[in-house]
């Protein structure tokens, strides 16, 4: 089972260079104190934004603003400075037409802030006007009168606030490139479903540069449902009639719409051809849960209501989550005649782009002739949108609970990782005081958490004392990693500091081992199975993490003479922790094992099922990471103005889930093209896919639905959407229960542990809630592969 939250120590870079910058010389207090002034100005980031927090921190950053759009500017200086002016100059094409400097001796109140040791500046460029539309804005910013970069960013037609959402049809436009077409329809095979066809119209909001307000609208989606030409083949298709018609976000969205309806009627996807066909142009994955009804209507044969329209994403576990411009999409929705609108539960109110306030959706469908109602799950919509109920799982009030062996294996395992807490903390405290006394505070949080794993022993909570154990473990061993690292480059320098990481290297000849022991696993029932696929979980992203790490040092090697040593030192504690956690990954394998298997009576008679199965989940959690990336990755890269793989490495050090992404996908790959046995290489794939399926879908949440408020670390301190995130937790642990309760008396072991992981991690911070959906969603998606490979469904 994976631990999470552990890669913050990551992100301590400022922090080792102010302890250790001086080459042999002893180390310093790491912060600078309010009195200290730092001589150089270094500019740290320069970032585009749609707002501006009263610290001057960027809010919702972007490079597209729509024509009457404020434009903000956030730059970040390292550092708390108090001499030296920053300033920006605006311009399109060649063409100045605006500037500003902020003088930071004069100390502007409302402009400058010191923020966690650093200062930022911020700039508000307001039209009285609107912008013409171009690509070729900039902003020219400079410190003490040098040039520091040149930005650019773009004023659009259509709305910047929510350049996702699907749009109305504009007119034919020049581009290269054809629209797809799909082949002829072979003939039914009259022994499988017949599959159908449903129409659903796709609610939209956009920007309308001409009225200058945001408007909303419907595009006709047609899905289809037909019985595979050739059974074994995954076939999802995506038509358009305008060329670049949609986009990855709707590709993402019809992915998941494959698989949530998939595992919820139990069926092997590959009996099946998936498409979906758009006539104007859309993108975004707000009708996730509409379109997932449409693929459940078609294969059950069920009409969608014409009068009724739909809004809300779709989560790995069938719940719906919150979208943007609803009021608007009320509109449009009225005006194509539906008489009752679904929204997501928690979203009663939500923001009108054209009255700048928050606004009551029942009151607005009222007033248009539109009834609205939330709903929570993919189950409520469909009997709305059909008419007919959707069959679901019944579970009892109580929460699932392990075998008592299974207890009795958790509870050694997490002695076992609190002795190797205790084995790192006395290391620890072994180290020259003046390095301990640097991480005082951190060390008091790691030891805090080892305190309450304890407790959770003698309270008999075994798998929260495992999740603990593991994390106090973790967080030790970085603690001693980052203070032995600090202690050989005061002592002996950088070479030092590189023989001991490629010592920590060696010591990772264990992950082929274990890999070794898992090729000669013998699963038998169907927990076994879901067991052998955590195990796999774990060790793709140790051997993902390690090859990053090694093409780092590589790259590091071949600029060794173009960097400072504290820039070289910085860069080598990050792949040394880098190892550190493929070390605890490959330990996670083996414990998955260890408590996973032996249970149930149910035996796996088709192993087609786990290729199945693999196929799918690895096409919905590519289809998401391609999303991802291509969506809030690049945009972040335009904003900055690096190259989008540049963006790719920064953000995994800002965004630990999306390190855990990559990792497993390169791990995956490389140790997949080792494997000849293609059930071991079926089992590593579908595990990794199930880890990414729910780690890509907490990207989307964080990112696009929730409105996640993230500090400089990239630790999520604020949820935009607090209820909808509350609603999102109550859902998710339903449908975990629900999922859970379909295998009977054949418990599925390491869905309850993520189960019981997810509930001690929604009562912490909001970054641990975003934490707890993820388990929730790998709880709920393991047990529902338990169920289908035992031939057990929902029906």
């Amino acid at each position: 089972m994976r631990f999470s939250r552990l890669v913050y120590v990551l992100l301590i870079l400022p922090l080792l260079l102010a302890a250790c910058g001086g080459g042999a010389e002893s180390p310093q207090a790491p912060q600078p104190t309010p009195t200290e002034v730092v001589e150089r100005i270094e500019v740290l980031d320069v970032t585009f934004a749609r707002g501006l927090t009263e610290e001057m921190a960027p809010i919702d950053p972007s490079n597209e603003f729509a024509p009457d759009e404020t434009v903000y500017l956030s730059v970040k200086l390292k550092g708390i400075q108090k001499k030296g002016v920053v300033k920006a100059v605006f311009a399109k094409g060649e063409e100045e037409f605006a500037s500003a400097s902020v003088d930071l001796a004069e100390e502007m109140e409302g402009l400058i802030f010191a923020v966690g040791g650093n200062t930022y500046v911020g700039f508000t460029l307001k039209p009285t006007s609107p912008f013409p539309p171009g690509d070729d804005y900039r902003a020219k910013v400079y410190v003490n009168d040098e040039l520091v970069g040149v930005y650019t960013f773009k004023v659009v037609g259509e709305s910047a606030t929510a350049p996702s959402e699907p749009s109305p049809t504009p007119p034919s436009e020049p581009g290269e490139g054809e629209a797809e077409t799909p082949e002829p329809p072979a003939e039914e095979d009259e022994q499988l479903a017949q599959g159908g066809e449903v129409i659903i119209n796709a609610l939209y909001y956009a920007y309308d540069p001409q009225e200058e307000k945001a408007i909303g609208g419907v595009s006709p989606v047609r899905i289809e449902v037909r019985p595979a030409r050739a059974k074994g083949e995954l076939r999802v298709g995506f038509f358009e009639e305008e060329v670049a018609g949609t986009g990855n976000m709707w590709r993402s969205a019809g992915w998941m719409a494959v698989v949530v309806a998939s595992q919820l009627l139990g069926i092997d996807p590959r009996d099946y051809e998936f498409s979906f066909s758009v006539g104007g142009r859309i993108d975004g994955p707000s009708a996730g849960t509409y379109m997932t009804v449409g693929v459940l209507a078609a294969l059950l044969g069920d009409q969608v209501r014409e009068d009724v329209a739909m809004t809300g994403t779709i989560n790995p576990d069938g719940t719906v989550g919150p979208v943007g411009g609803i009021p608007h999409k009320i509109e449009g929705a009225a005006a194509n005649g539906a008489k009752l609108v679904l929204v997501p539960a928690g979203q009663r109110y939500d923001y009108d782009q054209n009255k700048g306030e928050l606004v009551d959706l029942v009151e607005v469908g009222e007033k248009l002739g539109v009834e609205v109602r939330e709903v929570s799950t993919v189950f409520e919509a469909y009997e709305l949108l059909t008419g007919r109920p959707l069959p679901r799982p019944q579970v009892t009030a109580s929460s699932p609970r392990l075998p008592s062996r299974a207890f009795d294996r958790t509870r050694a395992k997490a002695q076992e990782w609190f002795s190797r807490y205790q084995d790192a903390r006395s290391r620890f405290n072994s180290l020259p005081a003046e390095i301990t006394e640097l991480f005082t505070a951190e060390i008091a949080s790691t030891d805090d958490t080892a305190e309450r794993a304890q407790s959770a022993l003698k309270q008999g909570l075994s798998a929260v004392a495992y999740q603990r154990s593991v994390q106090a473990a973790a967080e030790a061993q970085m603690w001693l990693l980052i203070g032995e690292m600090v202690e050989r480059y005061a002592t002996g320098g950088i070479g030092s500091t590189i023989d001991y990481l490629l010592a920590t290297q060696s010591s990772l000849g264990e992950l082929d081992a274990v890999m070794d022991l898992l090729g000669t696993e013998q699963p038998r029932t169907a927990s076994d199975y879901i067991a052998l696929f955590d195990a796999y979980m774990s060790i793709g992203q140790a051997q993902g993490l390690v090859l990053l790490a090694n093409e780092r040092l590589n790259t590091l090697a071949q600029q060794i003479d173009t960097m400072s040593e504290e820039d070289l030192l910085g860069e080598l504690i990050q792949l040394a922790a880098y190892y550190v956690l493929a070390r605890d990954f490959v330990q996670l394998a083996r414990d998955s094992v260890d408590i996973g298997f032996g249970y149930g009576t149910t035996m796996v008679d088709d192993p087609e099922r786990v290729t199945a199965m693999m196929e799918l989940l690895r096409r919905a959690s590519d289809a998401n990471v391609s999303y991802f990336e291509a969506t809030i990755v690049d945009e972040y890269a335009k904003a900055f103005g690096v190259h989008p793989d540049r963006m790719k490495q920064l953000f995994m050090n800002y965004d630990y889930t999306y390190l855990f992404t990559v990792a497993s996908n390169y791990g995956t790959s490389a140790l997949a093209g080792q494997l000849n046995d293609e059930a071991q290489k079926a089992a590593l794939i579908l595990g990794n896919s199930v880890s990414n399926y729910g780690q890509s879908a907490s990207l989307v949440a964080k990112y696009y639905s929730l409105g996640a408020q993230l500090d400089e670390n990239g630790d999520v301190v604020e949820i935009e959407r607090e209820r909808a995130l509350a609603d999102m937790l109550d859902l998710a642990d339903q449908r975990a229960r629900e999922a859970i309760a379909m295998n009977g008396d054949d418990v599925p072991v390491i869905a309850v542990l993520y189960y019981e992981t997810a509930r001690l991690q929604r009562q912490g911070s909001p970054a641990d809630q975003m934490d707890a959906l993820q388990s929730y969603w790998t709880a709920t998606t393991l047990a529902q592969i338990q169920a289908y490979l035992a031939g057990i469904t929902g029906q």
